[in-house]
């Protein structure tokens, strides 16, 4: 669930940030263009101001579900050092039973006969 939700909110932010840019991009002209310029520069300043909280509105969401309610699972710690590989050690022997060295476990099970 976690993951669909981080999913959503990158795909609001790239939507977001591409619709502010054709905005930006049908009101801007190169200066010798026939484009009047009717919109306010206090309108534009607006939708721009406006985009960029909402932008990082979502980001500041993304970066606390990733961080903070685990969308995409529980994080590993970068500085924890790694586990060493366990050592294989020898079978515990009892004190006082003597082990011969030719006493060594069949690979098949002893056969019993059933009633």
């Amino acid at each position: 669930m976690g993951t669909l939700l981080a999913f959503i909110v990158v795909f609001l932010i790239l939507a977001l940030v591409t619709q502010s840019a054709g905005y930006y991009r049908g009101r801007l002209s190169v200066a010798d263009s026939e484009v009047g310029g009717s919109q306010s520069v206090a309108a534009s300043a607006a939708v721009g101001v406006g985009a960029g909280l909402v932008i990082l509105a979502l980001l500041l969401v993304l970066y606390l579900g990733v961080t903070r309610w685990e969308w995409l699972g529980r994080l590993s710690p970068t500085n924890a050092p790694l586990p060493s590989p366990a050592s294989i050690a020898s079978p515990v022997i009892n004190p006082g039973v003597a082990v011969s060295p030719g006493a060594t476990p069949s690979a098949s099970p002893s056969a019993k006969a059933s009633p």
